[in-house]
């Protein structure tokens, strides 16, 4: 009787193992799926924000050029 009580519990014990590890590698493939889209965005935002910085060289540039002088502007 022992013995069929102690298989039992190392049969559930093996299953319950079993079913853990196929949720771990569930858990696993979600985890990976996010880091890429993660990675994904974060290169996206890195392409934005090089556009962004390039927009704002181009102003600094026009303002710079206003401010000599060459203004359509005359304030005397």
């Amino acid at each position: 009787m022992k013995n069929v009580i102690t298989t039992t519990l190392l049969v559930i014990l093996a299953v319950a193992v079993v079913l853990l590890s196929e949720d771990l590698k569930e858990q696993e493939a979600l985890i990976e799926d996010l880091v890429d889209k993660h990675n994904a965005h974060l290169s996206f935002s890195e392409a934005q924000m090089d556009i962004l910085i390039d927009f704002k060289k181009d102003i600094e540039g026009i303002v710079e050029y206003l401010l000599e002088g060459r203004s359509f502007v005359d304030y005397r």
